[in-house]
């Protein structure tokens, strides 16, 4: 032997008291009502995301200008006088809960025809023009109608004097730029391009918006210095003065 001491390598394990180890802290337990609360709340954020995405920011109506006009006749045919719900929907012959009726009202408002006041339908000055016995005040009550529309106005100062974006897909994007809901471009493209005809905005063509020539102002009377009125007839250059009646 050479004198050297072999000492053997052993592993020791130190066996500390569990008393002394910290606990990791349990993973909360979720009840069954917290669980479903929580389902809610995230289905809730997810349909008001979705909401907003499919709302429109800008006005405009689903049927056209004369659907519009079609509710101020019947207001006018009932007498011209305030309506409620239910005999608005019966002087036009509809179910006050069918979708037809509330998108005609809700068109008729779009242009400016009719107004809610005291939970009554009545006509406004230009729901009266429009369905006036005169074509010529008929014709620019339209063309002011066609252009009370906000989405209507917005693409007519936007365009004016310059060609239409082409259809379908380049003028509903300009629909969708201005705040029309993607998934209702569609019906807005339809409804403009009707009423865009009816108000006489396309007398030279589908592509461009020019306003119609209408040449008629509302009548009104002069005063003169005998106080016998004059009445201007703006369809006529001359002034008719009305004369006191003859003694024979």
């Amino acid at each position: 032997m050479d004198g050297s001491i072999n000492i053997d390598e052993k592993v020791v394990t130190l066996e500390i008291p569990s008393e002394d180890v910290e606990a990791a802290p349990a993973a909360p337990v979720q009840t069954v009502k917290a669980i479903r609360k929580n389902k809610k709340r995230k289905l809730k954020k997810h349909r008001s995301v979705k909401l907003a995405r499919n709302t429109s920011t800008i006005g405009f109506p689903y049927q056209d200008l004369e659907t519009g006009v079609s509710v101020a006749r019947a207001i006018l045919d009932a007498g011209g006088v305030a309506l409620t719900r239910d005999q608005l929907a019966g002087a036009m012959k509809l179910s006050v809960k069918s979708g037809n009726f509330v998108l005609r009202i809700g068109s008729a408002r779009q242009f400016g025809l009719i107004e809610n006041k005291d939970g009554k339908y009545q006509l406004t000055d230009l729901g009266f023009l429009i369905v006036d016995t005169d074509e010529k005040r008929r014709r620019a009550a339209k063309a002011e109608a066609f252009l009370a529309v906000e989405l209507y106005q917005r693409i007519y100062e936007e365009f004016r004097g310059k060609q239409l974006p082409p259809r379908p897909y380049g003028l509903e994007q300009t629909f969708v730029r201005f705040g029309v809901s993607p998934k209702q471009t569609d019906k807005a493209r339809h409804a403009f391009d009707r009423s865009a005809n009816q108000a006489g905005f396309f007398a030279n063509g589908e592509d461009r918006l020019v306003e119609p020539i209408l040449g008629v102002a509302p009548s009104r009377t002069i005063p003169t210095e005998n106080n016998l009125p004059v009445v201007r007839d703006t369809e006529r250059d001359a002034p008719l003065r009305s004369k006191p009646g003859h003694p024979f």
